[in-house]
């Protein structure tokens, strides 16, 4: 039976001295790479020449878009509210536009509100008709209101004044023909009346039956009756003529 060779303990050794060689030699090889990387990242982290003006006119630059952004904002609102307002006071003229009728309509044409449905309405025409027809009125009134201001103006003195003389005067009348017809009265009761003058007249207006006056004032003296009768138709006409509407007069 062949014995196995066995190796001497010599060249273990030298192939572990290798394997360590060749250990050290890749730990060379990785810091050196590293060492590398450091130094080619060192150029990059140096501060760059001028930094801080190009920092600064960047910030200028930034500033001066904001400002003008914020003036670009400013005038498109302001575009805006007037746009709006605008269209508001369109809106408004055009419902005022439908709800009123034209100034003057055409002979034989009715008025048409154009862009709107109120022409075609069932109660536009009655409307119209009742328009039309308070428009003669208000143009007949103003053309008597002319006619009064015209006779106002030629007349100096007013109505008011015009109406108590005329009243004045007719009350003079109605006195005038009581006392004549209260001297008819005494006639035909037989009283002479002839060379009588005008009886004198009380507070309230009413003659005084104090007799007749005259040379004969004994012989016609009329008696209680009669003067009774005499006084309530002088009071009766005198009643009348004081119910005139004298108040309507002040």
């Amino acid at each position: 039976m062949a014995r196995r060779r066995v190796q001497p303990p010599v060249q273990d050794a030298t192939q572990g001295r290798r394997a360590r060689a060749k250990d050290a030699e890749s730990e060379d090889d990785a810091s050196k790479a590293d060492s590398q990387q450091i130094l080619a990242l060192r150029p990059l982290l140096k501060k760059p020449k001028g930094g801080d003006k190009e920092v600064e006119h960047f910030r200028e630059k930034v500033t001066a878009d904001q400002e003008q952004l914020r003036a670009l904002l400013e005038q498109r609102m302001h575009q805006a509210e007037e746009e709006e307002a605008r269209r508001r006071y369109e809106i408004a003229a055009t419902i005022m536009e439908a709800l009123e009728t034209p100034n003057q309509a055409i002979q034989g044409q009715t008025p048409t509100l154009g862009g709107t449905k109120i022409a075609s309405n069932t109660a536009y025409a009655s409307v119209s008709d009742v328009l039309k027809a308070s428009e003669g009125l208000i143009v007949e009134y103003q053309r008597l209101d002319n006619i009064i201001k015209g006779l106002r103006d030629e007349r100096t003195e007013s109505v008011a004044d015009t109406w108590k003389q005329n009243l004045d005067e007719t009350e003079k009348q109605l006195k005038m023909g009581a006392r004549v017809a209260l001297r008819n009265v005494k006639k035909v009761l037989g009283a002479d009346t002839e060379g009588e003058e005008l009886a004198p007249v009380d507070e309230d207006g009413d003659e005084k039956m104090e007799g007749v006056v005259g040379e004969a004032e004994t012989e016609t003296e009329l008696n209680y009756e009669l003067h009774r009768s005499l006084r309530y138709a002088e009071r009766g006409v005198k009643r009348m003529v004081k119910g005139l509407p004298n108040d309507e007069v002040a």
